[in-house]
């Protein structure tokens, strides 16, 4: 990535740095953003979490701010206004609802600061918060990674043309193109022999990613390949809830719990089909992973999942909340390993021309410096 040299300070507002979409977007973010030349910090409002610890050394400082509960917390808020105003911080990044509020009100508090926020995911009951913070210009720009995600957000009045945005994730394809990932040793870790057929999701443990969905369609497709296991690869707050889930339908020893990892690309280079059965998403960073990995997918049609997959050429896509027609896509691609290797294939060079991260960071930066100019300051 070509040296870009700025004289902004930008400091992004996130809850924590948990190995999750929205915190793999953001650290990867800095981090390329610090490669480029620019001057950047994280603000953690609640903890640092795992992706933090590699940061620091990257040039990348985090910064914990230590706020009280999940709720709005004036001491913390003030507390990271301090430290926006010690760092000299001007652009201040906020990355969803949760880091809005105290990121802008923060912001507010220090002279000359601007503020953009990101909306990772759908649009939610946030909006009437969102809207006045609009109104009252504590946001200044607002930026959706999804053209769905805009449309939406516009039809809620969150946003108009003046000040809206859309930059779609990049993911790091040199992490996933160059070398190859150790795919036998995590099935042999797990205890899958290699010659079984492999499907995985790499997501969060909650509702949005309806991982019952994609247990039921096990079910269904192991009529055909009765040998077929799954590798759930992430953590989050329903994991004893959908253990036994994945239990009382008969897939112990079927349906791989691994936990949080941070080794991504071997586990999707153990899997023949990445499957994301969501019922509702922003941009997923792990289609694109996998799609760099060169995995064909097969996700659900919602939000801007059909911006990335290309249906029948890069993977397919189904209805959420079905497992008849999830499964359906499953066996479909196990049934023709010649198609899915095209697909794979196919999905590898759509990552490059699309989903870049020298793109995304181009085009914040763009956005920071028009903000910091104030370019799109309503304000009279």
């Amino acid at each position: 990535m070509k040296e870009r040299g700025t004289g902004l300070v930008i400091g992004h507002v996130v809850l924590s740095l948990d190995v999750g979409g929205l915190e793999r977007v953001v650290a990867t973010l800095a981090r390329a953003q610090r490669e480029a030349g620019a001057r950047v910090a994280v603000y953690c409002l609640d903890r640092g979490g795992a992706l933090a610890g590699p940061l620091p050394a990257a040039g990348v400082p985090v910064h914990t701010v230590g706020r009280g509960g999940r709720g709005f917390d004036v001491g913390a808020m003030l507390r990271l206004a301090r430290m926006l105003r010690a760092h000299g911080v001007r652009v201040v990044h906020c990355h969803n609802h949760g880091a809005l509020v105290s990121g802008a009100l923060a912001a507010r508090l220090v002279p000359g600061t601007r503020v953009v926020y990101t909306v990772h995911g759908a649009i939610t009951s946030a909006r009437r918060s969102t809207s006045r913070f609009l109104r009252l210009g504590l946001v200044h720009d607002v930026v959706f990674v999804s053209a769905h995600a805009r449309n939406v957000g516009r039809q809620a009045g969150l946003a108009t043309d003046d000040h809206v945005h859309t930059i779609v994730n990049g993911v790091d394809l040199t992490a996933f193109t160059s070398g190859k990932g150790d795919g036998r040793r995590i099935r042999h870790e797990h205890g899958i022999p290699d010659h079984a057929p492999v499907c995985g999701i790499v997501a969060r443990l909650t509702e949005a990613k309806d991982h019952r969905t994609l247990f039921a369609a096990m079910v269904i497709a192991r009529e055909t390949y009765p040998a077929l296991h799954c590798l759930v690869v992430g953590d989050g707050e329903l994991r004893d809830e959908l253990e036994r889930d994945a239990a009382a339908r008969g897939l112990s020893g079927v349906v791989h719990f691994t936990g949080a990892r941070d080794n991504i690309r071997d586990y999707l280079d153990a899997m023949d089909v990445y499957v994301l059965s969501s019922v509702t998403e922003g941009l997923a960073m792990t289609l694109l992973e996998a799609m760099a990995a060169a995995r064909p997918v097969v996700a659900t049609r919602v939000g801007g999942n059909p911006e990335v997959v290309e249906d029948g050429v890069t993977g397919r896509l189904v209805a959420p909340s079905d497992p008849s027609a999830l499964a359906g896509a499953i066996v479909s691609v196990l049934n023709q390993p010649d198609a899915a290797r095209a697909m794979g294939d196919a999905g590898r060079v759509r990552a490059g021309r699309r989903f870049g991260l020298d793109a995304m960071v181009r085009q914040y930066q763009a956005v920071y410096e028009a903000t910091a100019a104030g370019a799109f300051d309503k304000q009279t």
